[in-house]
């Protein structure tokens, strides 16, 4: 069986902290577990899901994840979820036309009665090549779409029963070497 140990790694030109391809390089993570109320066709960043990284190297790649828990009051109750770069959408469709809106995840209710007491969840993972090694921040936004009221970490109903359910948000972000 073969043992491989070392203090310190560096690549050829003697960098302490080498961007080694596909090696993560930096990892940060946030959450949100309190809830909002979405009423209007308004996109609103989701708090605490906000993250700063100041990539190592031009050639690296942040991967993004994004989970959002949410309800609404309305069987019929539309969303959508944005990842965003600064005031950059990223990850997001590119061929919506005329009132079509491009996003980077639906947050939808299907049209039967019993979705009011249902928690959804839906996520996104992207992987962005901003190039640069200037501070980033990356963040989560959602956007109420129509009928009724859409709610971050609750169900619309909210029973307080076994099945109402309260939910959490994350964001994960990694710097991947490149």
């Amino acid at each position: 069986m073969s043992e491989l140990r070392s203090n310190k790694i560096t690549d050829v030109a003697g960098t302490a902290s080498p961007n080694i391809p596909g090696a993560i390089i930096n990892v940060k993570s946030a959450s949100y577990t309190d809830v909002i109320s979405l009423t209007t066709d308004v996109r609103t960043d989701i708090p605490n899901l906000s993250l700063t990284i100041t990539p190592s190297s031009v050639n690296s790649k942040i991967l993004v994840m994004a989970h959002v828990s949410y309800g609404g009051s309305d069987a019929n109750n539309y969303g959508s979820g944005y990842l965003m770069r600064g005031s950059t959408d990223i990850g997001v469709g590119t061929t919506a036309t005329s009132n079509r809106q491009n996003c980077s995840f639906a947050m939808n209710l299907t049209g039967f009665t019993n979705e009011i007491y249902k928690l959804n969840t839906s996520s996104m993972t992207f992987l962005d090549s901003p190039a640069t090694t200037s501070l980033l921040t990356y963040k989560v936004q959602a956007r109420h779409d129509i009928n009724g009221t859409m709610y971050i970490n609750r169900s619309g109903a909210d029973s307080d029963a076994d099945y109402g359910l309260r939910g959490i948000s994350t964001l994960t972000i990694m710097e991947i070497g490149g």
